[in-house]
């Protein structure tokens, strides 16, 4: 009798312990850890974006996913620029070394082009292009897919030259693209921009100009590269030609970053606070060596 007993109280104490058992493994395998998976815009994110264009912000929130998208930037020398974003379609701007591209344009590409100066244009290439383009003219070129819109106005590349709606002696491309507008003002040589421009421009995150040319009778000296800054305000400026004059005195009026890779991922999260001057290209070590500079790694 007390043999029975004693084997009802221990199958009874097992039966509870498996019980007790069974109900933890199923509480914490039912229940998901807030990280344990990506949530739907992170997901999205991941499989668009870059890994150094994704942050923290960026994958908090689909809106926070569409701020950070982001622009890849890519510096060519001279003026030359590609652009793109979320693997879209590229804008390519003033390609005057079509061996220096990422890769061969495609139909998907846009080509942009300031003017004729052969430091800026590469002849068979432009006529070769697959896709669209906007050659030395004002217009404008949507790719709704590819969330990229371009506008072009006219600037003038010495102060006496006159502002042309077609074959004019140079072009502002502003290009919305990744969340973010870029100005590229190939080689303006103007002393101010006119009203009707910085309405155009509006609110700059990213300008790609000069500080020193002779053909734009623009230097160190004259300042009149850093006074247009100073009228657009950009968040962002990308130098185009330049020297070492030229970038000490910038150092004197903007915080210098540089990136010894010569393609950066600007999300809006990575602008800075005050406009801050980037030192990209084969040059960008050397110019950031004359100046206190924030090497950054986007």
């Amino acid at each position: 009798m007390r043999t029975t007993r004693r084997f009802v109280i221990l199958f009874a104490l097992g039966l509870l312990g498996a019980l007790i058992a069974g109900c933890g493994a199923g509480g914490s395998g039912d229940v998901p850890s807030p990280s344990s998976s990506p949530t739907p815009a992170a997901s999205t994110l991941a499989s668009s974006t870059p890994a150094s264009a994704a942050s923290p912000a960026s994958a908090a929130s689909p809106a926070g996913a569409a701020s950070s998208a982001g622009v890849t930037i890519r510096y060519e020398g001279n003026a030359q620029v590609e652009l793109s974003a979320n693997g879209g379609a590229r804008v390519l701007i003033d390609v005057y070394d079509p061996a220096a591209l990422s890769a061969p344009p495609t139909a998907d590409d846009v080509l942009l082009t300031t003017h004729t100066h052969d430091d800026h244009l590469s002849r068979d290439f432009q006529k070769g292009f697959p896709g669209r383009q906007l050659f030395v003219t004002e217009g404008a070129i949507e790719a709704p897919g590819a969330d990229v819109a371009i506008t072009s106005i006219a600037s003038a590349h010495t102060e006496d030259d006159p502002l042309l709606p077609k074959n004019g002696s140079d072009y502002i491309f502003i290009i919305d693209m990744g969340g973010l507008r870029i100005a590229h003002f190939g080689d303006i040589g103007q002393s101010a921009l006119t009203a009707e421009q910085l309405q155009a421009l509006g609110d700059v995150d990213i300008a790609v100009t000069q500080f020193e040319n002779s053909f734009s009778h623009m230097d160190a000296i004259d300042k009149k590269g850093f006074r247009l800054m100073e009228q657009v305000k950009p968040r962002l400026i990308l130098q185009t030609h330049t020297s070492p004059a030229a970038v000490e005195h910038a150092a004197t009026l903007w915080p210098l970053l540089y990136s010894e890779r010569p393609q950066v991922t600007v999300t809006a999260e990575r602008l800075p606070a005050e406009t801050s001057l980037l030192l990209l290209g084969d040059d960008a070590a050397f110019y950031a060596g004359l100046v206190l500079a924030e090497k950054v790694d986007w």
